[in-house]
């Protein structure tokens, strides 16, 4: 009788927190930070912290699901053993393929942005060269990919902490004007916060791409 294929598990605890933070911190932080702020204004802060509350059920819903079912297919499986409906738990893995072809293609257009400030390079051709480096390193095994991601994520940390560096004189007023971050009851405002939160929510899909690789955790 043939043994069910199994992917080999080499990732370690540290490996998959900077794979999952490394996901968080380029969506949200160099990606999407601006267009939050573009909807919420001042209170960009309190769309990160809506977003992040929502996602929390979420993410805590997906840590009980990978201890008992540490499988490549993340909701898909999820979907099939609570419901047991096959085309059902085929239609959510199709969906999360379009929303990670989805997802690729923003961080790209994303990174284009940031590219285009030190060299100027068709963004056609910036984004496809991108995709193929990329997919080459995927490629290469799991192990390996996620090795560079975490050592893209430290990059990344580095940024933010040169950013607080650079404006470090103003964090001493945020005590004093915390009260401002504080949303009056105005429906407008609101409506623009939680649009923020909406796109916030985007950045903290991190712990869905951590339960999608839980096959290759040494220990889920």
């Amino acid at each position: 009788m043939n043994q069910p294929t199994q992917l080999k598990r080499g990732l370690s605890l540290w490996l998959l927190v900077f794979y999952g933070l490394g996901n968080i911190l380029g969506a949200g932080i160099y990606v999407l930070v601006g267009k939050v702020a573009g909807s919420a204004g001042l209170f960009a802060p309190v769309a990160f912290l809506v977003a992040s509350l929502v996602a929390a059920f979420t993410a805590l819903s997906y840590a009980e699901l990978v201890a008992r079912y540490p499988l490549s297919a993340g909701e898909a499986v999820y979907v099939q053993k609570g419901l047991g409906l096959p085309a059902l738990s085929v239609l959510v893995g199709l969906l999360i393929v379009l929303m990670g072809a989805v997802s690729a293609a923003t961080i790209a257009r994303g990174f284009v942005g940031y590219l285009d400030i030190l060299i100027e390079v068709p963004d056609a051709m910036a984004i496809t060269l991108l995709v193929i480096v990329l997919a080459a390193i995927a490629i290469w095994g799991i192990v390996e990919s996620v090795r560079i991601a975490a050592l893209v994520t430290v990059i990344e940390l580095l940024g933010l902490g040169l950013v607080l560096a650079v404006a470090g004189d103003s964090l001493f007023s945020i005590p004093e004007r915390l009260p401002e971050l504080i949303p009056p009851t105005d429906p407008v405002i609101w409506q623009g916060i939680l649009f923020g939160a909406f796109l916030a929510f985007y950045a903290f899909i991190g712990f869905e791409d951590m339960v999608n690789v839980a096959e290759e955790v040494r220990n889920p």
